[in-house]
């Protein structure tokens, strides 16, 4: 009877302490999980940064190209020498690996759309140092937008074609921006932008790059500091048959020698775009420009003898220089995976003659590019472009780009 007893006391006090030892092990404490959850008011890709209500899209691209470069006048006007490819020590091709980085935020708040988007672009050519540019960096509130963008005077876009060294006739600039446009419904829009004027200042050309330097007492050879920002506008349409724009700018000619006087500038234009039921998708554009002393608002990169918004006639004058041009082009996506792109422009440059000598110039362009997407979001093609350049009082010249590409967008 003792020994029963003692064993059951010895059993009753092992489970007591048993049950004394599972109250001891606090369970584990697991902190509350925020899951990254997809945000789906703005399109595919954008998810909700955690614990915010502000949705993040993060995209990117990585391009190869390969060009070679041929000039076709030996005697004539050497139009690869303005980008180095002309003289027997440049280089005859290019080879250039270009990557994108690309981030859009979007919050809906109680005043309307706050949105920021960023591009950055990593590029290595041959011959060259790794270059980084920040092509956009802008916020935008409502109808306000500030940073760095596309100028709010640009029409045209590369839908048309892929210029990879001569530039199409028509104004393609990024630059930094203070904007408001407002929208008034049906697509109906206007658009006035103040924007970095250094970003459109070509040049001033010196006569003494023309003529016998002692022939003037110019003291300095082109811009000044900056005084006034270009004021650019536009009204447009977009609607489901295509787009239009109207546009204008005024640019201020501030030269830095010091006995000229400046001078205001000036460009004008408008374009359209139309979306024709052809394949899987056609487009078709046009875009006219004419500027005073505002060069690079009629073509991104001219070529010629006389490459200047203005022009010293003497040591106290200056002329403005005038253009024009007019570009166009057409897209085509004939099935999901082939697409081609052609496009052609005009551009005539007119300014004082300096000393006798004439240095108007013309440039005549055209492009074309095939592209085939095996899969979605990956293209491979080849394009190529001819521009010639003709002048009054210098011998013309004509020059070839051609390129393959590859191409990952993500």
């Amino acid at each position: 009877m003792k020994t029963q007893a003692i064993a059951l006391f010895a059993g009753l006090g092992l489970a007591g302490t048993s049950a004394q030892a599972a109250d001891l092990i606090a369970p584990p404490i697991t902190d509350p999980v925020d899951y990254v959850r997809v945000c789906d008011a703005f399109g595919v890709g954008f998810f909700y940064i955690p614990g915010t209500e502000t949705c993040l899209r993060i995209a990117g691209r990585v391009r190869a190209d390969y060009n070679v470069f041929i000039d076709f006048e030996d005697n004539g006007f050497e139009v690869l020498d303005t980008f180095g490819f002309d003289d027997r020590g440049d280089d005859a091709y290019r080879f250039r690996a270009r990557s994108y980085l690309y981030m859009d935020s979007r919050t809906a708040t109680e005043f309307g759309l706050l949105r920021t988007f960023s591009e950055v672009q990593f590029t290595q050519d041959t011959n060259a140092p790794i270059d980084t540019t920040l092509n956009r960096a802008f916020i935008q509130f409502g109808g306000l937008t500030f940073g760095r963008t596309q100028s709010f005077y640009d029409f045209l876009d590369a839908t048309f074609g892929t210029a990879q060294l001569l530039n199409a006739n028509y104004s393609d600039t990024t630059t930094n921006v203070l904007a408001y446009t407002a929208a008034f419904g049906n697509g109906f829009s206007a658009s006035l932008s103040i924007e970095d004027s250094s970003e459109r200042s070509v040049a001033i050309a010196d006569p003494a790059d023309f003529i016998p330097a002692a022939t003037f007492a110019a003291t300095n050879d082109g811009y000044g500091g900056t005084r006034f920002p270009d004021v650019v506008g536009n009204i447009r349409v977009d609607q489901g048959w295509g787009s239009a724009q109207l546009m204008g700018a005024g640019h201020y000619v501030h030269p830095g020698a010091v006995n000229t006087g400046s001078d205001y500038g000036f460009a004008v234009g408008g374009g359209v775009t139309v979306n024709v039921p052809f394949g899987e998708s056609t487009q078709i554009g046009i875009q006219g420009a004419y500027t005073v002393g505002a060069l690079s608002y009629v073509a991104e990169t001219p070529i010629g003898p006389g490459v200047a918004d203005a022009v010293y006639t003497s040591a106290t004058t200056m002329s403005l220089v005038n253009a024009f041009s007019v570009s166009g082009g057409a897209s085509f996506a004939f099935t999901p995976t082939i697409s081609v792109g052609l496009q052609g422009g005009y551009l005539n440059v007119d300014h004082a003659d300096v000393a006798g000598v004439s240095y108007d110039f013309v440039n005549w362009d055209a492009e074309a590019f095939i592209g085939y997407a095996p899969v979605p979001g990956f293209t491979l093609g080849v394009g190529a472009q001819f521009k010639y350049v003709d002048t009054d009082d210098f011998s013309d010249g004509a020059a070839l780009s051609t390129f393959f590409r590859a191409q990952r967008t993500f």
